[in-house]
């Protein structure tokens, strides 16, 4: 019965880093004066961090209903370590950003990867690089219809997709610097 204590506990990490991502995203949004995002995402990070309360509420009800009272403290346990060893680090990632730079000198290393690659992208061409057909989630990373599921940054008339690991945002800008004969030189940071 200790695995469901540990799975408690582990949920609640998992849980609060969600909640510390949406509102570094938030205040990513209200800096920079996108304020319908930056409502967006204050409405899911308190919506989250209501079901952080229940799930709080549940482990309580739990460990004083069910789970025997002679078990040690669950966070020094070996059941916990071996538990969170396996599934903390398949975690969300820590935050990693890019650095492009062109062959002009022009470096940009925004403060997310997202800003980057649109920016980047800017800088490029929306139309040409719309024209490649590179898909991010099977949508155009470059078009003119906001994602139906995941948040894109704006340039009007155009929407960047960016919801992709860094990883993911590094190989675009390198496919694109390819096909044009760019020679730009993408860093993860």
């Amino acid at each position: 019965m200790e695995s469901v204590s540990v799975a408690f506990d582990l949920m609640k990490i998992e849980l609060e880093t969600a909640v510390d991502n949406l509102n570094s995203e938030g205040a990513d949004a209200f800096k920079e004066s996108d304020y319908e995002t930056a409502d967006s995402l204050s409405e899911r990070a308190k919506a989250l961090r209501d079901f952080c309360k229940r799930v709080e509420l549940l482990a309580d009800e739990w460990k004083g209903s069910f789970e025997p009272t002679n078990e040690p403290d669950i966070a020094q346990s070996e059941a916990f370590k071996r538990t969170a060893q396996a599934i903390l680090p398949h975690s969300k990632a820590a935050k990693t950003r890019l650095m492009v730079r062109f062959p002009d000198g022009t470096t940009l290393a925004e403060k997310t990867a997202a800003q980057t690659l649109a920016l980047t992208i800017e800088r490029i061409g929306f139309e040409k690089v719309s024209s490649l057909g590179i898909l991010v989630n099977s949508e155009n990373i470059v078009s003119k219809s906001k994602s139906e599921t995941y948040q894109d940054v704006y340039f009007d008339p155009f929407y960047v997709k960016t919801h992709s690991n860094t990883q993911q945002k590094k190989k675009h800008l390198e496919q694109i610097s390819d096909f044009f004969d760019l020679k730009l030189e993408v860093t993860i940071i």
